[in-house]
């Protein structure tokens, strides 16, 4: 008995700390953003996808970002292999995938960059960051090609130019606040100046720091 209580304690324990766990859900988030990260997805990431790798990642996407904004996801290799078959295939039943098969659909999406392990696999399956395509770079290539090459369908591509830059300073901060630590999301996530464009300072990412809306707000930057 005090075993079992034991692995009980220790399951809370494991899921207080999980990224994506119900305490780590993104209260920021915004379903506005959504037809947009959409929009995004079926056009600069789905060409670069096989139907296995779509389908896959759209489940991913489905049970994440869309779900709550959390683009944390604990999956294993044996509930994707039903769970994706049953989303995709009205003969479900007659469609069963090896878990071969769903461990090299899930390596190639961690080779274009589109989700991302984190973390070491417990009974409940590996833990993965569900990306979008501002955050993975295969996308931004794709993506910039198709402008350079077809100008006229994009008449608005440079509406945001701090768009891009925003990403690289969410990553090389590890989407965490650089002034109170907090952990964010794409949702959560703002920028803030180093050195206020006022005093001299400029927009480039060396002057770019991540910061919680709070932190932006009070102007309260260790960087």
């Amino acid at each position: 008995m005090n075993e079992r209580i034991e692995q009980i304690r220790q399951l809370l324990r494991e899921l207080e700390v999980e990224p994506g766990s119900a305490n780590a859900g993104d209260g920021g988030f915004s379903a506005l953003e959504l037809p947009v990260i959409i929009q995004e997805i079926v056009d600069d990431l789905q060409p670069i996808l096989t139907a296995y790798d779509a389908a896959f990642y759209w489940f991913l996407f489905r049970h994440s970002i869309a779900k709550d904004g959390n683009p944390h996801l604990r999956v294993s290799n044996r509930s994707l292999r039903r769970a994706v078959v049953m989303s995709s295939y009205s003969n479900a039943a007659k469609n069963n995938i090896s878990v071969g098969k769903v461990q090299d659909t899930l390596r190639a999406l961690e080779g274009i960059g589109a989700i991302r392990k984190e973390g070491d696999p417990n009974r409940q399956g590996t833990l993965y960051r569900v990306m979008i395509p501002d955050e993975i770079k295969a996308c931004r290539e794709f993506r910039a090609k198709r402008i350079s090459e077809e100008p006229k369908l994009f008449p608005n591509a440079d509406g945001d130019p701090l768009r891009e830059k925003r990403v690289k300073v969410f990553e090389r901060d590890g989407y965490a606040c650089r002034s109170c630590g907090k952990q964010l999301t794409r949702f959560t996530a703002t920028v803030d100046f180093v050195e206020p464009l006022a005093s001299g300072g400029d927009e480039s990412v060396e002057n770019l720091v991540t910061a919680c809306a709070d932190c932006n707000t009070r102007g309260n930057k260790r960087a």
